[in-house]
């Protein structure tokens, strides 16, 4: 991966807007229920220390903050101008640009939201084994990306000035990477499957996660 967030820094927001139809745009709604399931997912569990890898400009870090009040926040990104607006917003965050400073740290939980597809496909795999790396031994590790059978998401996906160079995963080859990396898969599901014209149907999710039609997909996986 580069820093070549850098030039869609300060206009992501405007960039991804435009890629999503009109009916679509709920980005804090996107962002939030992610924290939100992720924090369902450890109401019993003590975290203290959560990486947000590839934080981007820490839009997921201001609901983490809200959902995890007593963790230590940091976020990881190549991109210093991402992390300079970043900082902006959550100055109680500790961010970097630099592997070194995160690396001696074990982390109760790892972040990562629609990075992997950006990462080549050839540095996936030690992408995962770092993830792994950072975990400590009974840590969470959750992983959300786009869902490839979803056709509204691969459009939006296939329009966004971003995503050009990209390449989608699908949840097996998560899980697959993750099998390499020596970690295992605690849970696994679909996910987004109404937009909000139809949010009062969102309670229904749960009961659909396994049909992979959602607009996206999360893999928790921890240490085997």
């Amino acid at each position: 991966m580069s820093n070549e967030f850098d030039r869609y820094a300060d206009t992501y927001d405007q960039l991804l807007d435009g890629s999503i139809p009109d009916a679509l745009r709920e980005n804090a709604y996107f962002a939030e229920y992610k924290v939100a399931l992720m924090a369902r997912r450890l109401r019993m569990a003590s975290i203290k220390s959560i990486l947000d890898f590839g934080c981007g400009l820490g839009r997921s870090l201001f609901f983490m903050h809200q959902y995890f009040p007593d963790a230590e926040l940091y976020g990881f990104d190549l991109s210093p101008l991402s992390l300079d607006l970043a900082k902006r917003k959550m100055p109680q965050v500790t961010l970097t640009t630099k592997w070194s400073e995160i690396s001696s740290i074990k982390y109760d939980c790892i972040f990562a939201a629609n990075v992997f597809h950006h990462i080549p496909k050839e540095e996936r795999k030690l992408a995962m084994v770092n993830c792994h790396n950072l975990l400590a031994q009974d840590g969470h590790f959750f992983l959300f990306e786009h869902n490839p059978f979803n056709p509204i998401t691969r459009r939006i996906f296939e329009r966004c000035p971003f995503d050009q160079d990209a390449e989608m995963l699908f949840k097996s080859e998560v899980e697959a990477l993750a099998n390499l990396a020596e970690l295992m898969v605690v849970d696994s599901a679909y996910t987004l499957f109404f937009p909000k014209q139809m949010a009062f149907l969102r309670g229904f999710e749960p009961a659909l996660r396994r049909l992979p039609i959602g607009a996206q997909y999360y893999v928790e996986l921890a240490k085997a």
